[in-house]
């Protein structure tokens, strides 16, 4: 059984994890087949990626940070939920 918590976040992170995985593809496209171009290739190949990778960081924590949020809000409210069952089952004369 799958952690619906886990779920919700490997799904907020999956839309950069594919960004990345496409920069990947990319960077191994623009290095090409001939080894004897890879060190001319290799700077610019490698600020594309590194570029593509960097401007995913700030969309990958909005996504992980709003679904860590909504996830602990539901975890408070269940507890506060318990908390106020506990004292008003506490307050009732016997």
């Amino acid at each position: 059984m799958t952690n619906p918590i886990i779920a919700e976040i490997e799904a907020a992170a999956a839309p950069s994890l594919i960004a990345v995985l496409q920069a990947l593809q990319q960077f191994d496209a623009a290095m090409g087949n001939d080894p004897l171009q890879w060190p001319v290739k290799y700077p610019g190949a490698k600020l594309i990626l590194a570029g593509t990778v960097m401007s995913q960081l700030p969309t990958l924590a909005q996504a992980e940070g709003g679904v860590v949020t909504s996830s602990l809000n539901s975890v408070y409210a269940g507890w506060i939920t318990k908390l106020q069952s506990i004292g008003a089952t506490a307050t009732k004369p016997a």
